[in-house]
């Protein structure tokens, strides 16, 4: 192949946040350009200079589609059971009273959907500083984000047994309480990451596009699926049903990452020191295992949200410096950064 035909080298810079690029296989990162290049509006510079080849998603009023949502979301609280609907509905242990069969399904504590070890890499190898928990329950996780210090926590959540059940510090300021059956929601601003575990089970395919405006506000999503059946699980698939569900939406799953989270969670699988119940033994006088994190471990996935790819091509030709505009700490930057990204720092509204 001659050095006028081979494809030109990639340099990825993400501005405002950074990522080792080692989290990235070669095929990630070409399906992140191709992804964007696919859904864009391509600007093209001349090819004899050094300006700018502008990939830029294009945006609309809707709060659907490959875009951060723009304003403010109206949230729709569920709406509660009658008596007789409620005395139809066999809870067995799980809460939920008063809420439609959909919702509830939370239980005190669950520990398959708590992994300690986890939650700190995200925060001090990954940088996560803000997050937002999608169907949060009792806030097990969001207290976690919460009483560590990060600079902004916020979950949803349909149930509103659970919401007035919520353990999180300051609740009313963090939880908010929506429906997505009845509607989208996404949070005023961009997080850092969505932490969404034992959510997308219960919701079904046709209300899906309604929380990915919520993911949409995010750069990682960590989201968890079920492989079995449970309260209200009408969306039972594997990885590949779910990636390719999540890479037609727009996000691109990180294998590597993936799998690196997965195995952080399995060293918190025989802890029993999260809950003072945990300490008990069982009639034989030994140790009850938990299987903590189980969920993380066995079906959670990571995948990334870029908004925009900025490729500048050099004088020549041969090599092009790409910028991956990720949906963080927006406002922030656009405070600093120049007319060039006036473009990308009006996405998010």
């Amino acid at each position: 192949m001659s050095v006028a035909n081979r494809p030109s080298p990639i340099t990825i810079s993400i501005l405002s946040f950074t990522i080792p690029l080692a989290l990235f296989s070669a095929w990630e990162l070409h399906s992140l350009l191709q992804l964007q290049i696919k859904n864009s509006e391509i600007h093209n510079a001349s090819p004899n200079d050094d300006s700018p080849l502008l990939l830029t998603a294009q945006h609309s009023n809707s709060p659907f589609g490959l875009q951060i949502p723009r304003g403010r979301a109206e949230a729709l609280p569920s709406i509660p059971t009658t008596t007789e609907e409620e005395s139809a509905i066999n809870r067995k242990y799980y809460g939920g009273k008063g809420d439609k069969p959909h919702l509830g399904g939370f239980t005190s504590f669950d520990p398959q959907g708590v992994s300690p070890t986890l939650w700190k890499h995200m925060v001090e190898y990954l940088g996560i500083k803000s997050v937002l928990d999608v169907g949060c329950g009792r806030g097990i996780s969001t207290s976690w984000f919460v009483m560590h210090g990060l600079e902004f926590v916020q979950c949803v959540e349909g149930s509103h047994d659970a919401v007035t059940q919520s353990i999180i510090p300051n609740a009313e300021d963090v939880v908010v309480e929506h429906d997505f059956s009845r509607g989208p929601w996404w949070p005023e601003r961009t997080v850092d990451a969505v932490w969404c575990v034992e959510f997308t089970e219960h919701v079904g395919r046709n209300y899906q596009l309604n929380y990915y405006t919520s993911f949409r506000k995010a750069a990682f999503i960590f989201m968890t699926h079920s492989n079995w059946g449970g309260w209200h699980h009408v969306e039972v698939h594997g990885d590949d049903w779910w990636r390719v569900r999540m890479e037609s939406m727009g996000f691109v799953y990180l294998e590597k990452l993936t799998q690196q989270m997965r195995a952080l969670a399995r060293t918190d699988s025989t802890r029993v020191d999260l809950v003072a119940e945990m300490e008990e033994k069982d009639k034989d006088g030994k140790k009850k295992y938990f299987a903590v994190a189980q969920h993380l471990w066995t079906t959670l996935m990571v995948s990334l949200f870029v908004i925009d790819i900025y490729c500048y091509r050099l004088k020549n030709n041969d090599f092009r410096m790409c910028f991956l505009f990720l949906a963080i700490n927006h406002v922030g930057f656009c405070k600093s950064s120049g007319s060039l990204f006036a473009r990308a720092c009006s996405f998010d509204g």
